[in-house]
């Protein structure tokens, strides 16, 4: 028998999917092509892949995946951290238990860090710059 903080764990779940794919806009198959890039040198997509229109169309889609990444990297933090703290709750005094939740936590800040961090690092070790 499930324990009612399950249950109700499960249900929030589902209310926050459901809540949260109301504000997703439909697109239909007939949708317009974006483009990428200035109009002189524009590139068409088939999808919206978020291009903001601005120079060249390569630097334009590849930062336009960085910033969709950069969802992702910022989901994989939250729920990296919000284990650790279950780790660390629920591991009762025991000393190994504690050390791999607290291990666990430093480690996603570290590479939170390293990726806040990473733009800057890649100019400094590349001099002509990175996507300039």
């Amino acid at each position: 028998m499930r324990s009612l903080k399950y249950k109700l764990l499960v249900a929030t779940g589902f209310f926050i999917l459901l809540f949260s794919a109301q504000g997703i806009p439909a697109v239909s198959a007939a949708a317009t092509r974006d483009t990428c890039g200035k109009k002189s040198l524009e590139v068409s997509t088939a999808i919206d892949i978020g291009c903001k229109g601005r120079g060249n169309p390569i630097a334009d889609a590849s930062f336009a995946i960085i910033r969709f990444l950069s969802y992702g990297v910022g989901l994989v933090v939250v729920g990296s951290i919000i284990v650790g703290g279950i780790q660390y709750s629920s591991s009762r005094g025991d000393p190994q238990a504690t050390a791999r939740a607290i291990e666990r936590i430093r480690s996603t800040l570290i590479a939170l860090i390293i990726f806040i961090f990473a733009f800057p690092i890649l100019n400094y070790l590349i001099p002509a710059g990175f996507l300039k």
